[in-house]
């Protein structure tokens, strides 16, 4: 059982890296649509590490509501798995005839930091354009 918890993880870890791929496109996709906008930040003084921030900013408060969302269906999966016995197990030569289910704050803060690493990389990929690129108002 231990084994099969580091299994799924890893499956976890392999899912969150294809979905970070998917935000470094969409943060990546609004920096090119903000660059206006960028422009208009850098003539008032905004730095470019203000700017990165925004953009970092963004793609965690993605990872955050996107973690929280998972969490909150996985404990509801969970209990209804603990009280209803949804998944059941065949064969009958088990002592129970449901899948096992246990709740553990470890594995949940684990998940948490994974996905807040993931985002993290995930976020300064394109934010890091922001800070590299010069950006003008007048349009060429």
């Amino acid at each position: 059982m231990n084994l099969e918890r580091w299994v799924i993880y890893g499956v976890l870890c392999l899912i969150l890296v294809v979905a970070a791929f998917t935000m470094i496109g969409a943060l990546t996709m609004l920096v090119l649509e903000k660059q206006k906008d960028i422009g208009v930040l850098h003539a008032l003084g905004a730095r470019k590490t203000f700017t990165q921030k925004i953009f970092i900013s963004e793609g965690m408060l993605l990872a955050v509501i996107g973690g929280i969302a998972g969490m909150i269906l996985a404990v509801i999966i969970a209990v209804l798995q603990i009280y209803f016995h949804l998944i059941p197990l065949s064969g009958g030569s088990f002592l129970i005839d449901y899948f096992p289910v246990k709740l553990r704050l470890m594995d949940f803060l684990l998940v948490g930091a994974t996905v807040f690493v993931i985002a993290l990389i995930a976020s300064w990929i394109p934010s890091r354009k922001v800070a590299v690129r010069e950006f003008s108002l007048r349009s060429e």
